[in-house]
């Protein structure tokens, strides 16, 4: 994997610091390259069903904006993109203390990317799949 320019390392950095539900969640950058993006998530009272598992929304909400951020790895300037179709497969319960989103762009572009985003708990135990399209906002 490219390791990321330092000027667009520290740009995904501060964007994410101002996402306010990833703040929420305590979502971490945990892994970054042009094209790859990922975010972890520790097991909290809040993000879980009265079972014990990672509510799907979060799961859905961790895959989007780790697709979001790997399309804005892949761009010099300051970008920020939308979600124009999001598709997510639940495979298994998320049972497990952290959750893992990685998001590799399928296809990069000037207007629209698209990303694959795996989502995984701490044993590399894969738990979703979704594919997020996004557009460059102008």
């Amino acid at each position: 994997m490219e390791n990321l320019d330092p000027a667009i390392q520290k740009r995904i950095e501060e964007s994410w610091a101002r996402q306010k539900l990833m703040s929420l969640y305590e979502a971490k950058i945990t892994g970054t390259g042009r094209g790859y993006f990922e975010a972890t998530v520790q097991a909290k009272e809040a993000l879980l069903r009265t079972n014990g598992i990672f509510h799907g929304g979060v799961i859905a909400a961790m895959a989007d904006s780790a697709g979001g951020y790997s399309a804005g790895t892949l761009h010099e300037k300051d970008a920020s993109f939308l979600t124009i179709e999001f598709k997510i497969n639940f495979l298994r319960q998320a049972r497990g203390e952290k959750l893992i989103a990685r998001a590799t762009v399928l296809k990069g572009g000037q207007t629209i990317t698209v990303s694959r985003v795996d989502v995984f708990v701490e044993n590399d135990t894969l738990v979703a799949t979704a594919i997020v399209t996004l557009i460059k906002e102008k």
